[in-house]
């Protein structure tokens, strides 16, 4: 992202942006948006899972629910963040 970020800065600065940057640029943004809005969902999920144990930290009925929905939901996010495709740990998003 960055690189396009660079790109468009400096074709903005030079008078002149190249169409194929463009269209380049709204691909990615497109593709982002579509990620943020997967992990949104993820969120949203995971916010409305209630805790699966009561008052004495012990599991009560829903737990077996909540760990499946917890390990889908960290699944599709890792999936999203490209975690499952990589050998190296990555602690740090990004820049």
């Amino acid at each position: 992202m960055s690189d396009i970020v660079n790109r468009l800065q400096e074709g903005v600065k030079g008078g002149a942006v190249d169409r194929d940057l463009l269209e380049e640029s709204i691909r990615e943004i497109a593709q982002l948006r579509q990620r943020r809005d997967a992990l949104e969902e993820i969120l949203i999920i995971l916010a409305r899972t209630g805790l699966p144990w009561d008052e004495a930290g012990a599991p009560n009925d829903a737990f077996p629910a909540f760990r499946e929905r917890y390990r889908r939901a960290m699944h599709e996010a890792a999936e999203l963040l490209g975690l499952e495709r990589s050998t190296i740990t990555r602690t740090e998003p990004r820049t």
